[in-house]
């Protein structure tokens, strides 16, 4: 399953890479009205080198800062947030490299994953399991055990496992015999490994994020890593803040998704109501009002996305020895929370507000304009807002550190 196609890059801002964002925004609609999986779209954006953004010019990549990744998400979010969302952990997975990397430059075991980064390969995470356990407190029913003759075996189940459907190799989390974590790097299509598409959300629900098992699947010394990125961190860290952005750099893109199909809805439209204030919808300055207040909205979470993204950039340009300064990794812990409390309250509004520059006609099935609030909602859902808010209040309160787990 591993890439072994030349990557073509097309840089975002590119004639190339527009033409290539257009052809998968073309068919974003009908993919998500039939069910279909991406597989081609993700194939050509993989192929365009989209994964490769953040390595710099000794791996063969364009060395893209953290804002300029996070602007380029935002534009595949706009084509289609179903594929962008299937990138999220393979980012993530190729900043903890840097990190490491950057740390030691002399570590063999990133530069080998960075190259497979480099070669085009898409990396999906197996993280989070089902049952009891508390979210984030790091205990996994997953077992990574020695094996007879050397080795390792892998067994468990995980859920909500986004991107494994497309991907070329596995990130595992995973509880060794000595009841500490272990992050665990495999080829998906290794005998053992069981990828079921079965995520049943209303929204995002082509990403991939289902059930994957893992029954007695042989890992070599090699596959383990021996710095997870799921091992107590140092204080502070900006490890997970990007993760977390990461989601709202989708919820942008939805936003702006729903400013151009707006557009094309008023303009389709060519009737009004006998009380309106204009014979053409078009022309209509309620309409036009509801409008530019969605294309504020789409500016302003853009925006705030971008501001935060400047700040992780910040904060991961001071590491030294993994660790940022301080005062810079907090302040972009807070705005990426910040960024979160906003956009749930305004997005899923504006995905809704759409629908009012259409009337009746604008809940057409086939139209399919609910797929934004779908979409937005779903994303919305994945860690709570009210914990966010209070913990941001608490902080302006007493100085309350933020709470230190992959949710922050």
């Amino acid at each position: 399953m591993t890439q072994t196609s030349a990557i073509e890059l097309r840089l975002p801002g590119t004639e190339a890479f527009d033409s290539l964002l257009t052809e998968i925004a073309a068919g974003a609609r009908d993919r998500d009205l039939n069910d279909e999986n991406p597989f081609e779209q993700v194939g050509a954006l993989k192929r365009a080198g989209f994964g490769t953004l953040r390595l710099p010019a000794e791996f063969g990549g364009p060395g893209y800062s953290v804002r300029q990744l996070f602007s380029a998400v935002i534009d595949v979010a706009r084509a289609d947030p179903i594929v962008a969302h299937i990138f999220r952990t393979h980012f993530w997975f190729t900043e903890e490299r840097l990190r490491a990397l950057k740390a030691n430059p002399a570590d063999a075991v990133s530069q080998r994953w960075l190259n497979a980064v480099a070669a085009g390969n898409l990396f999906a995470n197996a993280f989070s399991e089902k049952g009891a356990l508390a979210v984030g407190s790091l205990v996994f029913n997953t077992r990574l055990l020695p094996a007879e003759g050397g080795g390792h075996r892998l067994d468990g189940e995980k859920f909500y496992s986004t991107g494994t459907l497309f991907s070329d190799y596995l990130t595992v989390a995973t509880t060794t015999d000595h009841d500490s974590v272990a992050s665990v790097l495999i080829p998906a299509d290794r005998e053992g490994v069981r990828i079921i598409d079965d995520w049943d959300g209303f929204g995002q629900r082509r990403t991939g994020t289902g059930t994957t098992v893992f029954t007695n699947v042989e890992v070599s010394a090699d596959e383990v890593l021996a710095d997870s990125p799921y091992d107590a961190q140092p204080s502070p860290t900006v490890q997970y803040a990007s993760l977390q952005l990461y989601i709202h750099a989708v919820v942008a893109g939805v936003l702006e998704s729903v400013v151009d199909d707006g557009v094309a809805l008023l303009r389709s439209r060519t009737r009004s109501f006998s009380h309106a204030l204009t014979e053409s919808p078009v022309d209509d300055p309620l309409y036009q009002k509801l409008l530019g207040e969605l294309a504020s909205t789409a500016y302003v979470a853009r925006a705030a996305v971008l501001d935060a993204a400047e700040a992780i950039g910040a904060a991961t340009d001071s590491e030294r020895d993994g660790v940022p300064d301080a005062r810079l990794a907090e302040q972009a812990q807070l705005k990426v929370s910040k960024v979160k409390v906003h956009l749930d309250a305004v997005a899923p509004e504006a995905a809704t507000r759409l629908l009012e520059l259409g009337g009746a006609s604008a809940s057409s099935r086939q139209r399919n304009l609910d797929r934004h609030w779908r979409n937005i909602r779903t994303i919305t859902l994945h860690n709570p807002v009210a914990y966010k808010a209070r913990a941001i209040g608490d902080n302006l309160l007493h100085d309350t550190p933020l709470p230190a787990n992959a949710y922050f």
